[in-house]
């Protein structure tokens, strides 16, 4: 996102001189607000044509695979082992793994992974995911 610096504003400006804020936001389609010389808020000027600009809700990224978040949270668990529904449970409450749509990843997909992976996860009986080494 590029950023004009006319379009840096102080927050108190909003409540002194909120013309002069939304002027700004009318020429460059955008402020930033900052409190502390830091960003906290940006105020858009609201465009129907853009894409962007109608009732999508952006999902979450995640930065991890769903092997690597696996590894994160085995490596804290006692034993380096737990269900697989309650690993996918701990795996999507830290978002550390998300599916393109959003939605936690189900313990059959962590099962599922175990076997791509066999050097890194050991399946166990009863749905546990054990970490190796």
């Amino acid at each position: 996102m590029d950023i004009k610096i006319d379009a840096l504003i102080p927050f108190d400006t909003l409540q002194t001189d909120m013309e002069h804020v939304f002027s700004i936001v009318e020429k460059n389609g955008k402020v930033v607000l900052l409190k502390d010389n830091k960003p906290v808020y940006i105020i858009l000027k609201y465009d129907a044509s853009q894409p962007s600009a109608t009732n999508t809700i952006p999902t979450e990224t995640a930065s991890y695979t769903l092997q690597e978040a696996m590894k994160i949270v085995l490596s804290e668990a006692e034993n380096f082992t737990m269900h697989a529904s309650k690993l996918a449970d701990e795996i999507y409450e830290r978002r550390l793994y998300l599916q393109k749509n959003g939605k936690k990843a189900q313990y059959t997909q962590i099962r599922a992974r175990c076997g791509h992976y066999p050097d890194m996860f050991e399946a166990l009986p009863g749905n546990y995911i054990k970490l190796k080494g």
